[in-house]
């Protein structure tokens, strides 16, 4: 509850003018050349006399505004209100989050972890990413996927953007007044015990026909001293399709993390 309150507090105070409440267009500027509408990675601009923004589906990320294309400036952009803050906050990365101060969807432990040692030999990471490629995802349908992982016992980074926002580690649940509100996208970041992958790809592959979104997962497993990766060979035993072209950190010029 404390992290909320200084989420919606941190909202209120943004030094960002408060006149609108979502991403909006002059209609008397606006010309309806369409030059502002390939750049909606949503794809929620369509033109009629003017240019029209769905405020349902746009999350707010500012793409359409900071590509600089409109020649009359008709596009303004102004951080809404909390709840329908979080739209911006969480897809524009050029914003920072309340709390954690990351800019970026999830953290970079994932991708150093040699370095900073988050996750031990006997246990798997995975990031999960609702709303890519292009479909977006409400918070409702995020919170379904936190609750499958809650209910397998994976422990949350903290200091992950979407962490915040859980108000009940018990279930996973999120608050109910974000519910609605839609992201461009989010990574979901845990952890478990290695016993548990199946465990996890069965409560993600249940998950997935419940949420309106794509979704996409990364899993994170630690080599052992003879070059073997144990968490590749449960995937292959779980006929779980997955793709080498990772990330693979050695931490050349740090020490590393110890296990």
């Amino acid at each position: 509850m404390l992290q909320f309150l200084c989420i919606k507090k941190a909202f209120d105070t943004l030094d960002i003018k408060r006149k609108g409440a979502d991403m909006k267009v002059n209609k008397e500027a606006c010309t309806a050349c369409g030059a502002c509408e390939p750049y909606c990675p949503l794809g929620v601009i369509r033109i009629e006399d003017v240019a029209v923004i769905d405020q349902d589906e746009c999350v707010e990320c500012g793409v359409c505004f900071r590509a600089g294309v409109c020649p009359t400036d008709a596009l303004i952009y102004e951080i809404p209100p909390y709840p329908r803050a979080l739209r911006a906050i969480y897809s524009n990365p050029l914003l920072s989050k309340p709390v954690t101060g990351c800019a970026g969807r999830g953290t970079e432990e994932a991708k150093t972890n040699d370095v900073t040692g988050r996750f031990k030999k006997g246990r798997v990471g995975i990031g999960i990413e609702p709303g890519r490629p292009g479909t977006g995802a409400r918070f409702r349908d995020i919170e379904k996927i936190i609750k499958a992982m809650t209910e397998i016992g994976a422990r949350f980074e903290p200091n992950n953007p979407i962490s915040t926002l859980i108000a009940d580690p018990q279930t996973g649940a999120l608050k109910p007044e974000i519910l609605n509100e839609k992201v461009m996208s989010v990574v979901i970041e845990c952890d478990f015990p290695i016993e548990k992958l199946k465990d996890a790809v069965d409560a993600l592959n249940n998950v997935a026909g419940e949420v309106a979104c794509a979704f996409s997962v990364c899993c994170v497993g630690r080599a052992e001293d003879d070059g073997s990766v144990p968490v590749e060979k449960l995937l292959k035993d779980l006929k779980v399709p997955y793709y080498i072209n990772s990330k693979t950190t050695v931490g050349l010029g740090r020490p590393p993390a110890k296990d």
